[in-house]
């Protein structure tokens, strides 16, 4: 695969928070132009892109998007690319330091946290424990169970919206909830579904206080333009990457066919454009302190916190907001880049965001002149080394697409990168290739110093897993080859060794030294899918990895092969818990055979063999477990000391570690 880095030049902010000056039961609307001061503001370039007024920013925004409107709009920051997710984003204790003062239990001995990519940066997911207490949303609610003994639900109260996700930081919880408040209107004829006028998206940032079941209630609420990329915790400082793109546009569209009606919609739309205001292109906040009974609002952003790169990356608003529970949900901490985001990765000290250029403009840019004749992919790389703020640094740019969050990994100063040409919309023309890159930072530059192709020639990238100076790499078309790459050194990477089985791995996970466990499909020669496939593998020889153990689920599919935080690995016990659904039908009998919940195995170099299996009780007769009707399926489990608990929609269910029997079935209920 041909292989070209272009960089882009960088630029850095470092930002403070400006303070809110509100009054009880009145808004205050903060100013756009100025935010108040802004401490130190450094950059990481010489050559830099701020803008130095709003006046600049308008200019600059007004100028690209009259290049780029058309008879409906602006069709690609419409729903074809709105937070629309295509990719799909280990020890940190989640209490945070609040004001707990026993002995606090520990993560990876005491209980299971979530299943994270990366050691100390912890991710959000619908469940949270601290080993004593267990928060989980389901059914538009949030419950509290007390896991301190025999567990029960304390409290829950309402939530509003959909898809919410949690922290947990000492006795605050932040609750986020990307999407709702939209509508989208279907494509005309030739044209991109689009936002429809009126309704935009929002992501709401709730702040809860689990100091005491009893008072457990919203404290804050933060309410801003956009969609949540992704988001990440490390130390009690939370990171969340919004995307937003042109906001309030009521478009004109073309009055009956022809060339004239869309030349006169087309000129309606600039003369929309020419009359924006900053409140068009920068995303809007509206803050509530529910206890002080006071709101304010504004834009999340100054003018002097927006940079952009000096080649056009897109109209939509990247802004990273770094709050810290302890300090409320102030949203002056934040930094906006003009440019599209998809991608998120994060390491102990930088953020890393990447996206593609069919997530920029609509396919029909692609069939121009200025289309390219490979798919690739830029990376925005943000500072976190302040826990007040992120910094821009670096941004540059690898030809190729990205799987997911997997990936992107930082070791020792050097990104790797696992990039695939094949193109997601319409295929590739010439045989897809998947390759290894590495880049470092140049100052303001991210450069690509070494690589390796050739990987699954005519194969999707199916799962990627680095650990320390290896990475795994798994393709599949009709048989599954595990690559083994060398990365020792950046500037030279070598791939070791390949192994080709049927089937494929899509999620990868340690299990000790040199072992891999993989969860995926089995399958036959010819690629035909069989049921989940849980491997081990031995990696301990580069050059000759080997798959040392299977067990397959005949017809079944499993959660942890596209969300990891759906799978647990105990290692204490050495045990893996995966939600399994199972469904097949005998023609010849007449019956079928069903099966939702979950599954414990255990995985070893000699044998993956399952121990136990769990159901949720039956909806329609929680006491019959052979009666007809609908078991909710499992999606999250976790142990605490001896006991592990399951989730579903449903309720919690406890069973013994041991031996896997109920200790007790927890119903959730909006009663509590």
């Amino acid at each position: 695969m041909r292989r070209m880095t272009i960089t882009m030049v960088a630029l850095g902010l470092v930002l403070t928070a400006c303070n809110a000056t509100t009054t009880t039961t009145t808004t205050t609307t903060r100013p756009i132009e100025s935010r108040g001061p802004t401490g130190e503001r450094a950059f990481a370039a010489a050559a830099l892109r701020p803008f130095d007024s709003c006046g600049d920013f308008l200019d600059y925004v007004k100028r690209h998007a009259i290049e780029r409107v058309g008879p409906y709009g602006l069709d690609s920051y419409g729903a074809f690319s709105s937070g629309v997710s295509f990719a799909t984003e280990e020890s940190v204790s989640a209490d945070g330091g609040g004001s707990r003062v026993s002995a606090a239990p520990v993560e990876g001995v005491d209980y299971s946290g979530t299943n994270v990519q990366v050691a100390g940066i912890d991710e959000p997911d619908i469940v949270k424990t601290d080993g004593e207490r267990i928060f989980v949303v389901a059914q538009g609610r949030l419950f509290w169970i007390d896991a301190s003994g025999a567990p029960e639900i304390v409290a829950s109260i309402r939530l509003e919206g959909w898809g919410q996700q949690l922290f947990l930081s000492g006795d605050r919880l932040l609750v986020m909830t990307s999407g709702g408040g939209y509508a989208i209107e279907p494509a005309f004829s030739g044209a991109v579904s689009r936002i429809a006028p009126g309704h935009s998206q929002r992501v709401v940032l709730s702040e809860v206080d689990v100091s005491d079941p009893s008072s457990m209630e919203t404290v804050r609420t933060l309410t801003l333009d956009g969609t949540i990329l992704s988001s990440r915790m490390a130390d009690g400082t939370i990171r969340v990457v919004v995307r937003s793109g042109p906001i309030g546009f009521d478009w004109a569209f073309p009055e009956g066919g022809g060339i004239r009606a869309e030349q006169r919609a087309v000129e309606a739309n600039k003369k929309l454009i020419e009359d924006s205001t900053i409140e068009n292109w920068v995303p809007w906040y509206v803050l509530k302190d529910h206890r002080a009974g006071t709101t304010s609002d504004g834009a999340i952003l100054g003018c002097d916190q927006v940079g952009y790169p000096t080649e056009f990356a897109g109209l939509s608003m990247m802004t990273i907001l770094s709050i810290d529970l302890d300090s409320g949900l102030e949203p002056g901490n934040s930094i906006g880049l003009l440019a599209e985001g998809q991608t998120v990765y994060a390491s102990p000290e930088n953020l890393y965001v990447a996206t593609s250029p069919w997530m920029v403009w609509p396919a029909a840019s692609f069939q121009g002149d200025d289309a390219r004749d490979s798919l690739w992919t830029q990376i925005h790389m943000f500072d976190l080394t302040n826990p007040r703020t992120a910094r821009y640094v670096a941004s540059g740019e690898v030809e190729g697409r990205l799987l997911s969050q997997w990936s992107m990994d930082e070791y020792e100063g050097t990104l790797r990168v696992v990039v695939t040409d094949e193109n997601p919309w319409w295929g590739s023309s010439d045989v897809p290739d998947t390759a290894v890159v590495t880049m470092q930072r140049r100052g303001g530059e991210l450069v690509e110093v070494g690589s390796v192709d050739g990987l699954g020639k005519n194969e999707r990238v199916y799962a990627v897993r680095f650990i320390q100076e290896k990475a795994y790499v798994v393709t599949f078309r009709q048989v599954d080859p595990l690559y083994v790459v060398d990365l020792s050194d950046p500037t030279d990477p070598q791939l070791k060794g390949e192994l080709k089985i049927n089937g494929y791995s899509a999620y990868l996970h340690p299990i000790g030294e040199d072992l891999l466990l993989g969860v995926g499909q089995d399958a036959t020669s010819g690629g035909r899918m069989l049921g989940t496939q849980v491997s081990v593998f031995d990696v301990s020889d580069p050059n000759d990895p080997r798959r040392v153990a299977k067990l397959t689920f005949d017809d079944a599919h499993s959660g942890a092969e596209w969300d990891h935080r759906a799978f647990l690995w105990w290692a204490p016990e050495g045990i893996a818990v995966l939600p399994l659904q199972r469904w097949s039908w005998d023609a010849r009998t007449g019956k079928d055979d069903h099966f939702s919940g979950a599954v414990v195995v255990t995985a070893t170099p000699q044998r993956v063999k399952q121990i136990g299996e769990i159901r949720h009780p039956n909806v329609n007769d929680p006491g019959c477990e052979e009666c007809s009707g609908w078991t909710a399926p499992i999606n999250r489990s976790l142990v605490i000391g001896g006991t592990l608990f399951t989730f579903s929609e449903m309720g919690v269910l406890a069973s013994d570690l041991d031996t896997l029997d109920d200790v007790a079935w927890i119903p959730f209920s909006g009663d509590r």
